[in-house]
């Protein structure tokens, strides 16, 4: 197991109160000739409390950056003040200049925002300490996916204002409190919060959805951006387990070789946020007989609700509501294989 307190160099929070120079124009893969490490940049803004927003949480989700970096551009930020002041968190430099969600030797950018003492959990407390200095409009988290997702908002409250302002970037929402760790569960506290899921990393249509979402939440008055949506058909979903591999587990996918450990049905990401039938057949247990382990939000062991082996298949014990499967292996041992959800009654008032 990797030792995450041998880490290069402890992070410094760098704190900016304009733009700096080029930061519309640099490539993400250059991004740390401009900015040394994880900063805090200031946006004036025609109207206060600020708005947070947070990209390259995780190094490889570009699509956060890129929207800032067009909406920078096209309102002409660097002359003119934003339609409301912003606070932007740029997060894990070292990792996007390689294009990677985290390096090896360093924790998850958007798994430090609750406990612990490394060095990136002092960097996320001096964070939270200057947010809490002053209210705050709302928060966005914006990330990517690996695997095959709608594009869809996560929430950690079901307060009808966190529901709103998700609603104006999806009809999917889903409400999770585990992981606990991340950074839109801490900014909770303190104002409506949402993290963006935008498809694969670079796709168009991801870019252009964010930029326009980003561009609405800055000039939409509260009584609207946080009021009812003229469109109510939302599909709400509960996390309620996470699904993990052995660690140091060999994974295949579709005609695996004959050394891995799980080989997986090829299709598997287009079972997200689809219900999975009881009985079907996600993957082959091959050597060691190794299998998939699920773990519920209060840290249980549910594995033997959800899956069994037979003749060393690994198949469903009910009907399971799966998202962010994903084929990518190193994401799979970094973070998970995939959560496990329920549809989330809400009150027809917040609809």
């Amino acid at each position: 197991m990797e030792n995450l307190n041998q880490v290069q160099a402890e992070p410094r929070l760098n704190l900016y109160h304009t733009i700096p120079e080029n930061l519309a124009d640099i490539r993400v893969e250059e991004i740390d000739s401009i900015l040394p490490g994880p900063s805090l940049i200031h946006i004036k803004g025609n109207v206060s409390p600020p708005m947070f927003i947070s990209v390259l949480l995780h190094g490889n989700e570009t699509t956060g950056f890129l929207a800032i970096q067009h909406l920078i551009r096209e309102l002409n930020l660097t002359a003119n003040p934003a339609p409301r002041d912003i606070i932007l968190f740029v997060g894990n430099i070292r990792a996007a200049k390689k294009g990677l969600r985290r390096l090896d030797n360093e924790p998850d950018y958007n798994r430090i925002w609750n406990g612990d003492n490394l060095p990136e959990h002092r960097l996320a407390k001096s964070v939270l300490a200057m947010l809490s200095q002053q209210p705050l409009y709302a928060a966005i988290d914006i990330h990517n996916n690996t695997g095959k997702n709608p594009h869809y908002a996560c929430i950690n409250k079901t307060d009808t204002s966190f529901i709103h302002l998700a609603r104006r970037f999806s009809k999917t929402i889903v409400y999770f409190t585990e992981p606990h760790e991340v950074i839109s569960m801490a900014l909770s506290r303190h104002c409506p919060s949402v993290t963006l899921e935008c498809g694969f990393s670079g796709n168009t249509e991801g870019f252009n959805h964010v930029y326009n979402y980003l561009v609405q939440c800055l000039t939409m008055p509260a009584e609207e951006l946080f009021g009812p949506p003229s469109n109510k058909h939302n599909d709400i979903y509960h996390t309620i387990a996470k699904i993990t591999v052995p660690e140091n587990s060999h994974l295949g996918f579709g005609n695996c070789e004959r050394n891995v450990d799980i080989c997986f049905r090829e299709d598997l990401e287009e079972l997200n946020f689809t219900s999975v039938p009881k009985g079907t057949k996600l993957g082959v247990s091959g050597r060691n007989g190794c299998s998939l382990t699920v773990m519920d939000n209060n840290g249980r062991n549910v594995t033997d609700q959800y899956f069994r082996i037979d003749n060393h298949a690994i198949v469903t014990r009910k009907e399971l509501i799966p998202s962010m499967f994903t084929k990518n292996e190193t994401i799979i041992h970094q973070d998970c294989f995939g959560y496990i959800m329920e549809p989330y009654p809400i009150d027809e008032r917040t609809r």
